[in-house]
């Protein structure tokens, strides 16, 4: 939808997150006075004051929907949600911040990043490699500003945007991305999209035609599974394109780089980096100058996070792993050492069983379960006959005490939950950041 489309339209905004926020920034900058309405389960304290605007409660929105034109939705609100129906079936236009964005005129090129797991660490791998090429970029969407925030004079926008913000996409002719890259696909929030199979299509929805270019992972099985076909594409971890082989990254039968010299941990991340090359490849850079630069950034905080060696034992704040395959590949990057694992959170329908025989294989793994998720998660290690030493916790507080007692010295206390949040937690950063203090604060 374009800005001039808004003009004369009687517009509602509805969630008040900081994406609501920006949006209602942006109407009033460019249609001052504009009275807009505000929707949300109730009245937030902090809201925009530039302009006037009135509230109504969402569950009062059937009532109100024959006095709007345009619905703009936050991500976080489904666009399955029964309101949004009935918006839609009385002829009231339902659409959010992000197509708003893709349709404006802008200078750069948009590399628009979606996947499962390790969007955000992809996303700000490559605006460290493009920043240190010189290049001004702009990076927003799921991971840091929002995207109706962002300035319009970059060389290089970076739009990590998630499975809510693809579900509805809509790129008219000339708007899509010049980039549009699907990092992975695994089971993930079941609430939002209903089932698993909406699930993959509303992500895939980021690589409809009209993308420039589109970069898919050639080893991830769902993601072939739902291409099929597919032309054009540029391909990471495949042996004709940007793969790891052995201790080496490569461009074909061209050596990138040795993956010992990178700081970020897990061979997850190493694939990162080969999706990251590929758009730099696409784009023309000099893969080698791309290499050094990726090599040297020093990830995100909650992503296998270092958080230091106390009482012998270290600790990892892995927080954002959300499924259970995230799990796997923080595992797999301590392999032979003596691992407590603090696992457990929101339900989301996750299936164990991979997880569970991983750790079938690695004895010296401890497990300590806690949250929504704990009694499924301990049920799929029975199942599998799993010998490591199991426990439940009332929560992370209590699991961290735990953990301190069974974890030898020398060991790693790893957090990295499988499961979403939610249910204990504002978010993935709230826990990451309550295990690091309960890390310090309640030392054995």
């Amino acid at each position: 939808m374009n800005l001039s489309d808004l003009e004369n339209k009687r517009i509602a905004v509805w969630g008040m997150g900081k994406e609501g926020a920006a949006t209602i920034r942006f109407l009033w900058a460019h249609f001052p006075n504009k009275h807009l309405t505000l929707i949300d389960h109730k009245m937030p304290k902090d809201i925009p004051d530039d302009g006037p605007m009135d509230f109504i409660p969402e569950d009062d929105l059937d009532k109100q929907a024959i006095n709007f034109d345009v619905v703009i939705k936050s991500p976080g609100i489904s666009l399955y949600h029964p309101h949004v129906k009935y918006l839609k079936d009385h002829h009231v236009t339902v659409t959010s911040a992000t197509n708003i964005w893709f349709a404006r005129a802008r200078r750069g090129k948009i590399i628009a990043i979606t996947g499962s797991n390790g969007k955000s660490t992809t996303c700000a791998l490559l605006d460290h490699i493009l920043k240190g090429l010189g290049q001004t970029v702009q990076l927003g969407g799921n991971i840091g500003k929002p995207l109706l925030s962002l300035s319009q004079n970059a060389d290089y926008y970076i739009a990590e945007l998630s499975s809510y913000q693809t579900a509805d996409i809509y790129f008219a002719p000339g708007q899509a991305p010049d980039i549009a890259v699907l990092l992975n696909l695994f089971p993930e929030h079941i609430q939002w999209h209903k089932t698993h199979a909406q699930y993959y299509a509303d992500k895939g929805n980021l690589i409809q035609a009209g993308c420039g270019s589109v970069v898919l992972n050639h080893t991830d099985a769902l993601t072939l599974e739902k291409t099929p076909g597919m032309s054009g594409v540029n391909w990471f971890n495949d042996p004709e394109g940007i793969h790891i082989n052995g201790e080496l990254i490569q461009f074909d039968e061209k050596i990138l780089g040795n993956i010992t010299d990178i700081t970020l941990l897990g061979r997850h991340n190493h694939e990162n980096i080969c999706a990251a090359l590929t758009v730099c490849q696409i784009l023309g850079f000099d893969l080698a100058e791309c290499f050094k630069l990726a090599a040297t950034y020093p990830g995100l905080p909650h992503r296998l996070e270092n958080l230091g060696l106390i009482k012998g034992r270290t600790y990892i704040n892995d927080s954002i792993s959300t499924t259970p395959e995230a799990t796997i590949a923080a595992l797999k990057c301590f392999e032979g050492r003596n691992i407590t694992l603090l696992i457990g959170g929101q339900n989301r329908q996750q299936d164990f069983t991979k997880l569970a025989l991983y750790i079938k294989h690695h004895p010296e793994i401890n497990i300590i379960t806690s949250y929504e998720t704990g009694p499924k998660i301990c049920m799929a290690l029975e199942a599998h006959d799993v010998t490591s030493y199991v426990t439940e916790a009332t929560g992370l507080k209590s699991g961290v005490k735990c953990a301190q007692k069974i974890t030898p010295k020398n060991g790693i206390i790893l957090l990295s939950p499988a499961a979403p949040s939610y249910d204990g937690f504002n978010n993935y950063e709230h826990r990451g950041e309550s295990f690091r203090l309960f890390s310090q604060n309640t030392r054995s």
